[in-house]
């Protein structure tokens, strides 16, 4: 009986041992899961309050944590900086979008050779344009001016005789202007030279006066016309204009009046040049013609006037050029055939030329 109940007594116990050990294990595993989950969501929540409480401390701690990972990276308001273009404005403005395309710092490049701009043929043109002697010689300009002078004196002899030859005037007047621009730039020697300056404004006051017909404007003619005989004769005007060192041929020298005087000269060779004969007779004719025109070719070939920024009208003032000082060439050389070839492409210059930019 005895050991029966030693018996019941140790089963109890043994399952006693073995309840609690299931309760232990149990019992303490479920607070500690419980107490982890509570300790996450409190951090969580208190992250949370922090990044909308205080922004900068969050793009703070987001640019701590990547320069743990990578210390050279850039950010902008917590956004990594490798992410932004170069130049924004270009790229946006690029609608070209090709596979292999350069980037923002490398544009894209053509291989073939951008054609002389306007600026690099001004400058050869403005080099050249200073070398006046080669266009036109000293004798020949100062024998130029002194026709002018007395044709324009035979004109502004009355108001009758303004009234009947304005265009005469008005094409001479300007055609003195831009040669008396020459003479300031010439390598010549001029008694007068440090005068020409006001001979060409003068001179550009009497093409603007002889738009109009009549008494006051004859006289705004007379006047200035008076004061240029006066310089050429070597004296000194009681007045004188304030006039600029620098001559802009456009604003003395209507370039429609120039071209008026380049017809006239080109009517006269084609109606009176036939042949050797003619040239040889009238060589001294010839020549100072040929060397207007070439001269007047210079002048409206200055970069001051529209349109000489294109090449087509360097190409006719350039053309214009060569076929005078060729025709010279001729006449000198008594070299009919030089002369005719000149000729033709002076002709052949102004038609193509007026085709173009005729009314301009």
């Amino acid at each position: 009986m005895k050991t029966l109940w030693n018996n019941n007594l140790v089963t109890k116990y043994a399952a006693l041992f073995c309840i609690a050990i299931i309760l232990g294990c149990g019992g303490g595993s479920e607070p500690q899961e419980e107490k982890s989950e509570a300790t996450q969501v409190s951090k969580t929540a208190a992250k949370s309050k922090s990044a909308s409480g205080n922004t900068n401390s969050s793009t703070e701690a987001a640019s701590s944590k990547s320069s743990d990972d990578k210390k050279d990276q850039k950010y902008v308001d917590g956004i990594p900086y490798d992410v932004f273009f170069d130049r924004p404005l270009k790229i946006a403005s690029d609608s070209t979008m090709l596979a292999g395309q350069e980037t923002a710092d490398t544009p894209a490049t053509t291989t073939e050779k951008p054609a002389d701009t306007p600026k690099s043929m001004k400058k050869e043109e403005a080099a050249t344009a200073e070398s006046w002697d080669q266009i036109i010689s000293h004798e020949m300009l100062v024998s130029e001016i002194k026709r002018i002078r007395n044709k324009l004196n035979a004109n502004l002899q009355s108001v009758g005789s303004f009234n009947r030859e304005l265009i005469a005037i008005q094409i001479d007047a300007a055609t003195l202007a831009a040669m008396a621009g020459i003479a300031a730039q010439h390598s010549g020697e001029f008694t007068w030279k440090d005068k020409a300056k006001y001979v060409r404004d003068f001179s550009s006051t009497i093409a603007m006066a002889a738009e109009s017909r009549g008494r006051p404007a004859f006289e705004k003619a007379e006047t200035p016309f008076l004061n240029i005989i006066e310089i050429l004769d070597g004296g000194s005007p009681a007045e004188l204009p304030d006039s600029d060192d620098e001559t802009v041929f456009s604003d003395v020298a209507d370039r429609n009046l120039s071209m008026k005087k380049v017809k006239e000269n080109q009517d006269w060779l084609r109606t009176t040049i036939s042949g050797e004969d003619e040239m040889k007779s009238n060589s001294e004719d010839v020549l100072a013609r040929a060397a207007l025109l070439a001269a007047i070719g210079q002048v409206v070939n200055q970069e001051d006037y529209v349109f000489a920024d294109e090449e087509d009208y360097r190409t006719y003032c350039r053309e214009l050029i060569e076929g005078s000082l060729m025709m010279t060439e001729g006449a000198k050389s008594d070299d009919f055939e030089t002369y005719k070839k000149g000729f033709e492409i002076l002709n052949k210059s102004c038609g193509n030329c007026h085709g173009k930019y005729v009314g301009s």
